[in-house]
């Protein structure tokens, strides 16, 4: 990947996956926010250029089909000329899930457990 940092937000109500995954991406040397819920998620994006959300698809206050909706929409109204990969992260193997992400405008989709090459992959 070289020596470019990359931005990655995970989006991850669930402490003990936020920390899995955190561990498995710092030894890429990437720069890695979390965010508790959606609302939180939205609220980062709004102050930070992203090149990545690692979006969980079940999280309080605003879901991550709910949030991924309102990033689309804020990168729409701020006219923004790089668009966020947002990769949907869950731990179900729902297929109606699958089509939902990417009819909310997300990029892909992530089975948790996720390996830290699959990410990697995505930033590439």
């Amino acid at each position: 990947m070289g020596t470019v940092k990359k931005r990655i937000l995970i989006a991850e109500d669930n402490a003990i996956n936020q920390k899995v995954a955190l561990l498995m991406l710092k030894k890429y040397d990437q720069s890695i926010d979390i965010a508790d819920n959606g609302r939180i998620a939205v609220e980062k994006f709004l102050n930070c250029d992203y090149d990545l959300v690692l979006m969980d698809l079940h999280m309080p206050e605003l879901d991550g089909f709910e949030a991924t909706q309102r990033i689309r929409e804020i990168e729409l109204s701020e006219n923004r000329k790089k668009k966020v990969k947002i990769y949907a992260m869950t731990a179900s193997s729902i297929t109606d899930e699958s089509a939902r992400c990417y009819a909310v405008g997300m990029d892909g989709y992530l089975s948790k457990p996720f390996k830290a090459e699959e990410v990697i992959s995505v930033l590439s």
